[in-house]
């Protein structure tokens, strides 16, 4: 990578982790932390905490990030650092700024959904700069190491359940907790889908009579390449070509149409794909997050 490139991206990136910074603390300001709504991870241990010490939520989150930082060095390197320090530092203070404001609702249900759903896509947002709002986030990466198949949104979702619990517990009110589960569930789907959204697909295997004819439209009115399988009719004992095709899920109406106006007795077989990697989709050096 060239140097003027070097530099862009490193903008990039250090715009894209802003961005997620302000986001995430909008929604615990904004929203949850007025609502008593736990927003899970540390942020929701410096909640509860904040109910017993004269320390603000924001406060009590710097502080306590301060251990986990290190051990984010300690696996990801000082530049991993870099970014989440930053982010910690740039979101705890905006934290309490937001929260100054009373909450933008005072329906429990609304707040939950809002915050969570930006809570959700600060994280994601910062997960894709190579940074995170420390605490849960750096201890979610750590267990990623170790657990690749376990996606990140699920890892949280975990965790973040035992702090709202604890959560309904210590406000003494079980409505709470229901709701901040609430958030957290959409928190999750958010962050999930702005990780792996993008790579979901469809592979669909294509039986036709007009093999070629089809491959050949699909190629030129959809831009879809495809492979050819070698099969072989159970029934009818001949051989026959399978065209295997792999396409984002908005394209297949369209693929179905064109097969249809070409052979309309083909067979299609729909399978989703949860990842594609190659020309097209995800590189195969992208970032496990």
């Amino acid at each position: 990578m060239d140097k003027k490139r070097a530099i862009r991206y490193a903008l990039y990136k250090f715009l894209m982790t802003t961005v997620g910074a302000i986001i995430y603390a909008a929604g615990i300001g904004l929203f949850l932390d007025p609502m008593n709504l736990s927003a899970g991870g540390v942020a929701g241990v410096s909640q509860i905490l904040s109910e017993f010490l004269p320390i603000s939520t924001g406060t009590l989150i710097l502080v306590l990030n301060v251990p986990i930082l290190l051990l984010g060095v300690w696996k990801f390197g000082v530049k991993f650092l870099g970014l989440t320090a930053y982010t910690i530092v740039l979101s705890s203070p905006l934290i309490d700024l937001f929260a100054s404001f009373g909450g933008l609702t005072k329906e429990p249900l609304l707040a939950a959904l809002a915050g969570g759903a930006l809570l959700g896509a600060g994280m994601g947002f910062l997960f894709r700069s190579g940074s995170s709002s420390g605490g849960v986030d750096i201890i979610t990466k750590v267990l990623r190491l170790r657990f690749p198949h376990i996606k990140t949104g699920v890892i949280f979702f975990v965790l973040d359940a035992v702090i709202i619990g604890a959560s309904a517990f210590v406000f003494g009110k079980l409505d709470l907790g229901l709701y901040a589960t609430v958030g957290i569930l959409a928190s999750t789907f958010v962050m999930n889908y702005l990780l792996y959204g993008s790579d979901e697909a469809r592979m669909v295997y294509i039986i036709s009579n007009e093999p070629q004819a089809v491959a050949n439209e699909l190629l030129q009115k959809l831009n879809l390449g495809g492979t050819f399988l070698n099969g072989f009719g159970a029934y009818t004992g001949k051989e026959k070509r399978v065209l295997m095709c792999v396409m984002r899920p908005k394209q297949l109406p369209a693929a179905r149409e064109v097969v249809a106006s070409i052979d309309p007795s083909a067979f299609l077989i729909v399978a989703g794909v949860s990842a594609v990697f190659g020309e097209g989709f995800k590189s195969h050096n992208a970032e496990e997050l």
